[in-house]
């Protein structure tokens, strides 16, 4: 279902009812929103983790290496600063034309 920000605001208790069954996008402008419940959303973020740790687990692997991630903070870190790497190849890649 999707909708734009004015007709949202005008049966805004319908599309809360709406979004416990499936996400409610919303335009404004060239904007758009999702409404969806709390529960699907901490489902999705907890699978956005998941992928995030296994995508780490195989870069470190890739690289001959583990490490074990003891806090959420800790893999954050872990994670940003092999992105970082990554992207920084990827980069240099680019420039040399591979």
């Amino acid at each position: 279902m999707s909708t734009n920000s004015r007709t949202f605001r005008t049966k805004l208790s319908e599309f809360f009812d709406m979004a416990l069954k499936k996400p409610v996008a919303i335009a404004r402008g060239t904007d758009r929103f999702i409404l969806m419940n709390e529960e699907e959303y901490l489902k999705l973020k907890d699978e956005v983790l998941s992928l995030q740790r296994n995508l780490l687990a195989a870069l470190e692997v890739q690289e001959g290496k583990f490490i074990r991630s003891e806090t959420p903070e800790s893999f954050e870190k872990l994670f940003n600063d092999t992105s970082t790497k990554v992207r920084k190849k990827y980069k240099e890649k680019q420039a040399v034309g591979e």
